[in-house]
């Protein structure tokens, strides 16, 4: 093999470790930039991470079903049951007693699950945090809008305003869009704040978070 022979060869194979490098170089910044996406599909996952799932609870005393009535945290509601006593639980479907409470007190929903088709809630009582099942919780129902309404239905807006402030958060503070009075919209959540309720809604001009006072399940 000559000389010349020798150098085209490894010419050659420099060339070929080169586009190697490059084509690798090409796939590493793909990675880093990541999936492209219209700013349509960026607005739908923008929405939809706003929009939080419900979970379909029991209406105390009741079965569980799904768009049966929403029962926010933090609503407050009063122990029932047979017993003076009612035993609240230190893990929901368990049958260790954590501490017990007499019937007849206020206590405060923070959360709620389901365990062997048995609907439970974690409530904070004078005695201490715990689970109790649905048949030993009351929640005093009122006329309002509150009583009423439940996840998926259909109200409508209404005020004093022509146009309703609907918010980024339940705290009336960051208006993100406004509806006009009277619009149909949507319930997808609601949250129970300082003893305010709020919804969450589904509006044509957006989603956002509506007091209890400015929605009506009546058509105006």
């Amino acid at each position: 093999m000559n000389l010349r022979t020798y150098t085209q060869r490894q010419n050659k194979f420099i060339f070929i470790l080169l586009l190697i490098w490059g084509v690798l170089i090409l796939v590493s910044a793909g990675c880093v930039k990541g999936e492209v996406i219209t700013p349509a599909e960026a607005t739908a996952r923008a929405k939809a991470s706003r929009a939080v799932k419900i979970k379909k609870t029991a209406t105390p005393g009741g079965k569980t079903e799904a768009g049966g009535d929403v029962i926010p945290s933090g609503s407050q509601a009063t122990l029932i049951g047979k017993a003076y006593l009612i035993n609240i639980y230190k893990e929901p479907g368990s049958t260790r007693i954590h501490v017990q409470q007499e019937k007849g007190v206020e206590v405060t929903i923070q959360d709620a699950t389901k365990v062997n088709g048995e609907t439970w809630y974690l409530i904070d009582a004078p005695a201490g945090q715990g689970w109790v099942k649905a048949e030993n919780l009351e929640i005093e129902q009122g006329d309002g809008a509150a009583a009423k309404v439940k996840t998926g239905d259909i109200v409508y807006l209404t005020g004093k305003s022509y146009l309703i402030n609907l918010y980024q958060e339940p705290d009336g503070k960051r208006i993100i869009a406004q509806q006009e009075r009277g619009m149909a919209v949507t319930v997808e959540d609601s949250l129970n704040v300082d003893g305010e309720i709020w919804y969450l809604v589904d509006a044509p001009t957006g989603l956002g978070w509506v007091h209890n006072e400015n929605i009506t399940p009546e058509k105006p």
